[in-house]
């Protein structure tokens, strides 16, 4: 997903502009299932990797980013638009044999604007990123559920 082109560096856009595919990392292998869907690459020494382009980061939890470097190809690229807990090592090596940009994304206050009419003609795309739902009267167990590494991917609290 991108919110707005202006969200990158040095006027760089995506070939595409909506994710095709969401992947559970509970139950699926992240990097085959990357290869299924994207081909077979190699990182700069030639290591087999997924063929993908781009990485988005919407979880914010350390296994999310080590799952990419572990898996990017030659000059791939993340995407970093959650919100970065701390970790305890980032694997600067495995960053080095892939060469992966990093690319780091924050909302601003104009943009809700700019991607509300696509959050609404492709709310089935969006809905697939909600892993919990929350009545208002629980919102307590909708902070813990965000607070908690791992526990949630992104939590909506209903009204």
């Amino acid at each position: 997903m991108w919110s707005s082109p202006t969200s990158f560096p040095n006027g760089w856009r995506p070939r595409w502009r909506w994710a095709r595919t969401v992947i559970d990392s509970g139950t699926e292998n992240v990097p085959e299932r990357l290869t299924e869907l994207h081909g077979q690459a190699a990182n700069a020494l030639g290591q087999p990797r997924p063929g993908t382009d781009v990485y988005i980061d919407a979880a914010g939890v350390p296994a999310v980013f080590q799952t990419v470097i572990d898996s990017a190809k030659w000059h791939a690229k993340l995407v970093m638009v959650a919100v970065q807990k701390k970790s305890d090592a980032i694997d600067l090596g495995g960053m080095l044999r892939s060469e992966l940009t990093l690319i780091a994304s924050q909302g601003y206050p104009t943009e809700i604007f700019e991607v509300t009419a696509e959050l609404a003609r492709h709310k089935d795309r969006f809905a697939k990123l909600i892993s919990h739902r929350v009545p208002f009267d629980e919102v307590e167990r909708a902070f813990e559920l965000a607070l908690t590494p791992g526990a949630a991917e992104k939590v909506v609290v209903t009204f």
